[in-house]
C-alpha cells in the first residue's frame, strides 16, 4: 500500500528540532508544491504543530528520502539533522498513525480536542490546493469522522485537557494557590484566549495582555477587564505578576532576558512558554529565581490517561482504519467490476436488439421499459459477485481468476 507518514513527532525529537522545521500557515502551499512535484507522488497532506511536523503521502513507491530532503531544503537544514529524528511509516501502519493523530491519541496532551480542528485544517488547505485525491480524501474524511466519534463516544472527550490546562497544573504544583496569582498572558491568538479562560476560571488574576498588535491585546484584555500593553511594556508588567503564559507562535522570542532583567523584579517568576517555536529566550531561565516551563517539560504536569478510556479509543481507531483498508484494497478490483458491467450492458443491448422486432405492437415507453429491465436483470446477477470480489481483492490469484472465468483480459486497459 503505497500509503506513508514522513516527518518528526513529539516522541522522536525535542522541542528544538520540532521547532526548526515547522511551518507556518502562509508556508503550506510551498511545502505542499515541492512535495507533490516529487516524481512518485500523487497526493499529500502537511500537518505541521506543536507536537508534529509530518506529511501524509500516496505514492506510487516510496519517496521518504525525497520528501525529508524536500523538508530540509525549504527549511536550510542539513539532511542528517532531520534523519536522525525522522520517523517514516507506510501501509496499515501510516494509516493507523494517522487516524490516531486525528483522535488525539498520539498527542503529547493525550485526548486534546485542538488537534481534530489542526487535522481539519490542514486537509481543507490541501484540498484548496488541489494537492489531494480520491486515497488521501477518503482517508482524511474517515480520520476526522474516527477522531469525532472518540471524541463523542468514549472518556477521552470528557476530558478537558490542552496545552493550556498543562500550564495550569504546573502552575499549581508550582506556586501552590492560584486563587488571586496575578499572571500575564503574551499573545492574544487562540491558545491565548484559551489560556486567559482556564486561568481565569481557576480564580487567577489576569492582570494584563501583552502583544504586538496592541489592539488584539486590547480585545482580548477587555474580556477579563485587565490592562493592555505592546510588547516594549513587558518591564513594567513583568515586576508585577507571579506568572507568565507565553502564547505565541513568532519566529523568534518575544520575550527576553533584558525585559526580566530590567523589570527590577525580586520574587520568583514562573514563566509557562506554550509557543511553537518557543516565545521565550532560551537564557531566561539561568536567571536567578526564574522557572521556565516549555511545552515538552509542561507535558509532565498532566494526570495519567485512563487506560480503559485510550483502550475504547483505540478499538474505535482499529475499525475505521479497518473500513478504510478494505475501501482502498477494493480499488484493485474495480477494473474488473466495471468490466463486468460494461459485458452486461452490452450483452443486455444485443438480446434488446434481437427482440425488438417482436415489440411492435407495445409504444415507446413500454418498449424503454423491457430495455430497462433486462439491463436491471443482468446487473442484479452481478451484484454478488462483484460484492465478494471486492471482499477478496487484496488476493491477486482471485482477481486473475475471475477474469479468466469472465474472460475480460484486456478490459483493465479498455477502462
Amino acid at each position: 500500500m503505497p500509503i506513508l507518514v514522513v516527518g518528526v513527532n513529539h516522541k522522536t525529537a525535542p522541542l528544538e528540532l520540532r521547532s526548526r522545521v515547522a511551518f507556518a500557515d502562509s508556508e503550506a502551499s510551498k511545502v505542499l508544491f515541492a512535495i507533490l512535484a516529487l516524481p512518485s507522488v500523487e497526493e499529500c497532506v502537511l500537518l505541521s504543530t506543536c507536537n508534529r511536523t509530518e506529511v501524509y503521502v500516496y505514492a506510487s513507491h516510496d519517496p521518504s528520502s525525497d520528501i525529508l530532503r524536500s523538508l530540509c531544503s525549504i527549511k536550510g537544514l542539513p539532511v542528517t539533522t532531520l534523519s536522525v529524528a525522522c520517523v517514516s511509516l507506510q501501509g496499515a501502519s501510516a494509516v493507523r498513525h494517522v487516524f490516531r493523530v486525528a483522535a488525539g491519541l498520539e498527542s503529547m496532551v493525550v485526548g486534546e480536542a485542538q488537534i481534530l480542528g489542526q487535522v481539519r485544517s490542514a486537509y481543507q488547505t490541501a484540498r484548496e490546493l488541489h494537492t489531494t485525491g480520491p486515497v488521501l480524501n477518503r482517508a482524511m474524511q474517515l480520520a476526522m469522522g474516527a477522531g469525532r466519534r472518540v471524541r463523542r463516544e468514549t472518556a477521552l472527550g470528557t476530558r478537558n485537557v490542552s496545552a493550556a490546562h498543562a500550564a495550569l497544573s504546573a502552575c499549581r504544583q508550582t506556586l501552590g494557590s492560584i486563587d488571586g496569582r496575578r499572571v500575564l498572558i503574551i499573545g492574544a491568538g487562540e491558545m491565548a484566549a484559551l489560556a486567559m479562560k482556564v486561568f481565569a476560571q481557576a480564580h487567577a488574576r489576569i492582570t494584563a495582555v501583552a502583544n504586538r498588535d496592541l489592539n488584539a491585546a486590547q480585545v482580548l484584555a477587555g474580556r477579563t477587564h485587565a490592562r493592555a500593553t505592546a510588547l516594549d511594556g513587558l518591564p513594567r508588567v513583568l515586576a508585577e505578576v507571579d506568572a507568565v503564559v507565553v502564547a505565541v507562535g513568532a519566529g523568534e522570542p518575544v520575550l527576553r532576558r533584558d525585559h526580566v532583567e530590567s523589570s527590577g523584579r525580586m520574587p520568583a517568576l514562573l514563566i509557562l512558554d506554550l509557543g511553537m517555536p518557543p516565545g521565550v529566550d532560551a537564557d531566561v531561565g539561568a536567571l536567578p529565581g526564574v522557572i521556565v516551563y516549555d511545552l515538552d517539560r509542561l507535558s509532565e504536569f498532566l494526570p495519567p490517561v485512563p487506560a480503559d478510556a485510550i483502550a475504547a479509543a483505540g478499538l474505535l481507531i482499529d475499525e475505521a482504519a479497518d473500513r478504510f483498508m478494505r475501501w482502498y484494497a477494493s480499488r484493485a478490483a474495480q477494473p474488473i467490476v466495471a468490466g463486468l458491467r460494461r459485458r452486461a450492458d452490452e450483452i443486455a443491448e444485443l438480446a434488446y436488439e434481437r427482440l425488438q422486432p417482436r415489440l411492435q405492437s407495445l409504444d415507446a415507453r413500454g418498449q424503454a421499459r423491457v430495455r430497462g429491465a433486462m439491463h436491471t436483470a443482468l446487473r442484479r446477477l452481478l451484484h454478488g459477485p462483484t460484492v465478494r470480489l471486492k471482499e477478496a481483492a487484496t488476493n491477486r490469484r482471485v482477481l486473475e481468476l475471475a477474469k479468466d472465468l469472465f474472460d475480460l483480459n484486456g478490459e483493465e486497459e479498455q477502462g
